[in-house]
């Protein structure tokens, strides 16, 4: 089977698709939720060109589809949607099996069985079970391909139909979406709408009445603990150490002696992971009441509802060097949008950037002004070229690991795929040949070093035989293992924004680029940003690494923290704008950055 979707496009109520059918194949939708399928209308064909349509007010049944995410595929047939005919023919089949298999378990069973490790592909399943969820769904949608550039405009498509005197209306969207074994496929996402006079005001609901409850003890705490202008919060909620930005602002504070001007607190711990008992969430309400000043780094989902108030300041300190990938607000629209309204992106009354030119970038994703942005740098970097600092990483690291010194280290950190934390992951067997790249370091006497994003559960798991090139050091920190990579790998990330200061290659490997940059959305292409080589094919990526054939790119200038060239510390900024009022040059929006 082979489709090729050459065009979609809208007239009226109608969905029009013209495509290429090589074997006289027919496009279909599925929903998978429904088991149920919708034929497209052919209208016309002419050798393999195939022109079809969906009136969709009357996609079956004279009414329109039923809400949720319908697939562009192809119908298997009786024989073909087995487990026997999968593996001989589409082995992808049987993974997509087993993730919807594995979606379908308890969440108790999934949590346990993340605790030793097994994921999904490992869970024991048995060959009863993945033949009978092959055939209670089959469809297949690796064998239906996309114009590139139709792919990357897609979400042009969105069309918006009002009825019933505009009180009621049907949105229906042409998304791009990636699998579990994150190939592409384009979903008709169908949603109704009631028009909504308060947008503002959700759903009366047991979360929305426990957030009540928080947003009134909140209130509750602020008059039992009033504001004395010197109360500092450390707070992360989506992990159990402070961040490198924290720690460098905190430590900062200590070595210029402000914990006698100022009382610190800290409150670590991830909320993103199994239960939170209604205990915790008070005690961080509480710490949220007391203070003046809060430093969050990255999401912190309490302040989606929760508003610190007047008389306190909230400042993100979240990484803010630059990227491809779109976050926050610059996904606004598609997967992972934060909401317009109930986000904790717009409490900030400050967040960091590393230099003036990322002042753009970020107001996008955090859906704040510019003059909201200060150009400190990043305090993680304060001490980051001090050569004894550098030479001091290196030798500890040398010392638990030997090798470091015997050869080429390449170290490998990309970002992950998945709309975030919980869904995270990264497709090992689809874009990485183990045995090409052990082969590169054994001729090149090279070591792969992984270093995978924290968010991404699964490791890779590395045959016996390559294990004395391939290493896994995930739970290394990023920043000190730059002090002994030769080169770095990574793709989407802004984990190059620091590299780059030590003046080492870097390495783009992007073998997903047009679909990642239709899903996920980027802010600027890697073709427009990367400064370095990009390789889009496995082949194309060990030869690079052979041959080190490293490309020598000018960095532009948003992607180097400026600041670094000015005296002082950028923690030292940050605290003085921040906490000592003072009026540093450079930090804050000046008319004439306005122009």
């Amino acid at each position: 089977m082979s489709i090729i979707v050459e065009d979609i496009s809208w007239n009226r109520v109608f969905l029009n698709v013209r495509y290429r059918a090589t074997e006289g194949e027919t496009l279909k939708l599925y929903r998978i939720r429904q088991e149920a399928f919708i034929e497209f209308r052919e209208q016309a064909r002419e050798g393999d060109v195939v022109w079809a349509q969906l009136n969709l007010a009357d996609a079956g049944h004279r009414e329109p589809p039923e809400a949720g995410e319908w697939i562009f595929c192809c119908q298997l047939s009786e024989q073909e949607a087995t487990l026997a005919w999968a593996t001989a023919h589409a082995p992808y089949l049987i993974r997509l099996a087993r993730k919807r298999l594995w979606n379908e378990l308890p969440k108790r069973k999934q949590r346990r069985a993340r605790e030793v490790e097994i994921t999904f592909d490992d869970y024991s399943f048995t060959d009863a079970e993945i033949d009978a969820e092959i055939a209670r769904h089959p469809f297949a949608t690796h064998d239906v391909a996309y114009d590139p550039a139709l792919f990357g405009d897609l979400q042009s498509l969105s069309r918006v139909f009002r009825y019933f005197g505009g009180r009621y209306a049907v949105a229906a969207s042409i998304l791009p979406r990636t699998d579990a074994t994150d190939s592409p496929f384009v979903v008709l996402a169908v949603d109704f709408f009631i028009k909504n006079y308060h947008p503002r005001i959700r759903r009366v609901s047991r979360v929305f009445f426990e957030k009540q409850c928080f947003i009134a003890f909140h209130k509750v705490m602020r008059l039992l603990f009033p504001k004395h202008g010197n109360r500092v919060l450390f707070l992360k909620t989506n992990g159990d150490e402070p961040t490198d930005n924290m720690a460098a602002i905190r430590d900062r504070m200590l070595e210029r002696g402000l914990d006698g001007q100022f009382k610190i607190a800290e409150r670590y711990r991830n909320t993103l992971e199994g239960h939170q008992n209604v205990f915790s969430w008070c005690r961080d309400i509480i710490q949220i009441a007391k203070s003046d000043y809060v430093f969050i780094d990255d999401y912190c989902p309490v302040f989606n509802f929760l508003d610190p108030g007047d008389k306190a300041v909230l400042t993100q300190v979240w990484h803010a060097g630059v990227g491809f990938k779109s976050v926050g607000y610059a996904r606004f629209g598609i997967t992972g949008s934060p909401d317009p309204y109930q986000s904790g992106h717009r409490r900030y009354d400050y967040a960091l950037v590393g230099n003036e030119h990322l002042r753009e970038i970020y107001s996008e994703v955090f859906g704040i002004e510019p003059e909201a942005l200060l150009a400190t740098g990043m305090p993680r970097l304060d001490h980051f070229l001090e050569e004894d600092r550098g030479r001091a990483l290196r030798a500890e690291l040398v010392e638990r690991f030997p090798w470091m010194e015997k050869g080429r280290v390449i170290v490998f950190a990309p970002t992950f795929r998945g709309t975030g934390q919980k869904t995270a992951f990264y497709p090992y067997g689809t874009y990485l040949n183990m045995k090409a790249l052990y082969e590169m370091c054994e001729r090149t006497n090279s070591y792969f070093v992984f270093e995978m994003h924290h968010f991404i559960e699964e490791r890779p798991v590395i045959p016996e035989k390559y294990r004395n090139r391939l290493i896994d050091l995930s739970d290394e920190n990023l920043n000190h293992l730059y002090f002994v990579a030769d080169v770095l790998v990574t793709d989407y990330s802004s984990c190059f924004y620091d590299y780059l200061l030590l003046e080492k290659p870097v390495v783009f490997y992007v073998p997903d680029k047009d679909v990642y940059q239709a899903t996920r959305g980027v802010q600027r292409t890697v073709d427009e940003l990367a400064p370095g080589v990009v390789c889009e094919t496995m082949d194309d990526f060990v030869r690079v690494l052979e041959t080190e054939a490293y490309a020598e790119v000018e960095p532009d200038p948003s992607v180097l923290d400026r600041c670094l060239e000015r005296s002082g510390l950028a923690s030292d900024r940050a605290i003085d704008t921040i906490l000592l009022g003072r009026d540093v040059p450079g930090v804050k929006m000046t008319p004439k950055d306005r122009r």
